[in-house]
């Protein structure tokens, strides 16, 4: 998300239907750009260094925390889900004259171990070999405003968590409610963020499966999942012949994936999960055995949990070395002429320029696109411009250069350092947004970022298939329709699993849409109106 920290929101509703509506409208503006930074242009990064700090998305266009990347400091309000494994109901703490979710305050993004170690702290001193991992976020990004005296305006998680390792013992001022209890609370709730959240756990206690299916869509959010996830990543070490050092530790979730790793004689592994809908476990493994020079080091993948691990890697130490991402791309996309069939027979899509262009014509008579915008006149600039990124897409195709393989999301945020038997190896991962389409496409977040001269290499390299005045314009259109395949991608995602109350989709989504406006008044082409807005993420 973001759906921050990735970029976005897991779910079905709209910005527009948030409770930020209610707030003053500086501070919304305030809470909407930190949200927007949470969501991920891409998804959580799967590892960092060999130490085992996995690298944090946001998505965004994401790889820093939601204050970072606004400027503003704001602060996140956790609340947490834990049911009681023998059927007791929900945790709830109890406060002076009423009850609540069990809540943590945190100034900035928080930190998914930190929230564990947190939990236990709390709630569970008295169980000595407890410990806790978060399923996932069932708000998406949230603005609210905090508890008295202070009231800040912040963003609010509700994470259903589970006690792993030994049975809860929940310390005093903590208590067991079932769901007569839950009902008989909402009765007399009137913060309607904790009446949100008390709705979600009513329909966890309902005992309907069907509901309870229909609120947790993807598996990862499901209860067991994580000690499922934890068997059979134990096994893979187990059957490469090395020693465990350790538990398996959860580093991330997101509305895109869920992050694992474990430590052993073999060196740190991690386990990336992907959300319902994504296609990245299969097309990282394409990528993986096609091309292992330029990519993670993949060790097993379950498609049962719809997950693969990888061995550890370093962080790119230099985030300003771009003309190393530069002509890795280049180069990787340009062999990847030879290896189009292996690569659609690995379960790489082919969304060229016209299929796009289909694509975007659709969008403006969308339903679930009217919602996400809101008021008519947000979805009126999609109308107004889709013909113009239209024309973009016929430049494109009309142009000399072929289809290839599209990274989809690149940025330093993706890139790494290869370890094991290849050190130093700069390669590329979070293949999430990955098809065959116009290699162009892949620098709409790289433009701004790389130097005229390092553009013009990497440019120079299909100076076979045109001039160079020609391939200028066609990178101009094909940086600008990036952020369109994007959007594609989100939209196809959520239309599969939108569970959070909140859409992280819908945010990452129209964060992407104002990245596409921006980059077409930045290229202008003739007969291209000037936006005047209203663009969403200022209202």
């Amino acid at each position: 998300m973001q759906p921050l920290s990735g970029w976005y929101s897991r779910y079905p509703s709209s910005w527009c239907r948030r409770a930020v509506l209610l707030l003053p409208r500086s501070t919304v503006s305030r809470a909407l750009l930190a949200v927007a930074a949470r969501v991920p242009s891409a998804p959580s990064s799967m590892a960092t260094s060999a130490q085992s700090v996995p690298a944090k998305d946001a998505g965004d266009a994401g790889a820093v925390s939601s204050t970072e990347s606004s400027g503003w400091t704001l602060p996140f309000f956790v609340r947490v889900i834990l049911l009681g494994s023998e059927g007791q109901g929900v945790l709830m703490e109890r406060l002076a004259d009423s009850w609540d979710l069990p809540f943590f305050v945190y100034p900035a993004r928080f930190d998914v171990e930190k929230v564990c170690n947190d939990v236990r702290a709390a709630v569970a001193r008295d169980s000595n070999d407890a410990y806790f991992s978060v399923n996932g976020d069932l708000f998406g990004a949230y603005a609210e405003i905090g508890p008295p005296p202070k009231r800040d305006a912040g963003v609010a998680s509700l994470l259903l968590m589970e006690c792993h390792g030994d049975q809860l013992r929940p310390s005093d001022k903590y208590s067991w409610k079932d769901a007569a209890g839950v009902a008989e609370l909402l009765a007399g709730v009137k913060d309607r963020t904790v009446r949100q959240a008390l709705e979600i756990v009513s329909t966890l206690l309902s005992g309907d499966s069907a509901c309870v299916a229909a609120l947790l869509v993807d598996p990862r959010f499901r209860l067991g999942w994580f000690d499922k996830a934890t068997v059979w990543l134990t096994s893979l070490v187990t059957a490469m012949g090395a020693t465990i050092c350790g538990r398996v530790v959860q580093t991330d979730v997101s509305v895109s994936s869920t992050i694992l790793k474990i430590d052993s004689t073999a060196g740190v592994l991690y386990l990336k999960a992907a959300a319902l809908g994504s296609r990245e476990v299969e097309l990282t493994q394409t990528v993986a055995s096609l091309f292992p020079d330029d990519t993670l080091q993949v060790v097993g993948s379950s498609r049962d949990l719809k997950c693969f691990a990888s061995r550890a890697f370093s962080p790119l130490p230099d985030k300003k070395d771009l003309a190393t991402i530069a002509l890795l791309l280049g180069r990787l996309q340009l062999g990847s002429l030879c290896r189009l069939d292996d690569l659609r027979a690995g379960g790489f899509l082919e969304r060229g320029p016209m299929a796009l262009a289909a694509e975007m014509r659709r969008w403006v008579n969308d339903d679930l696109l009217r919602r996400w915008f809101g008021h008519p006149d947000r979805y009126a600039r999609l109308d107004k411009y889709v013909p113009h990124l239209v024309n973009m897409c016929g430049l494109l195709a009309n142009s000399n250069i072929p289809l290839m393989l599209v990274h989809g999301d690149v940025s330093p945020r993706n890139v790494g350092l290869a370890a094991g038997d290849r050190p130093g190896q700069p390669i590329l991962f979070d293949w999430e947004f990955a098809c065959i389409g116009h290699p162009f496409c892949d620098w709409h977040e790289l433009h701004g970022k790389v130097s005229k001269e390092d553009r013009q290499a990497y440019l120079q390299l299909f100076a076979n298939y045109g001039e160079a005045h020609g391939l200028e314009a066609l990178y101009d259109a094909g940086r600008t329709l990036g952020w369109c395949m994007k959007m594609w991608s989100v939209l196809e995602q959520a239309r599969q699993c939108d569970m959070e109350v909140f859409s992280s989709h819908a945010d990452a989504f129209l964060l992407f849409w104002e990245r596409a406006l921006e980059s077409l008044m930045d290229v202008s082409p003739p007969g291209v109106p000037k936006d005047v807005g209203p663009k969403w993420r200022f209202l």
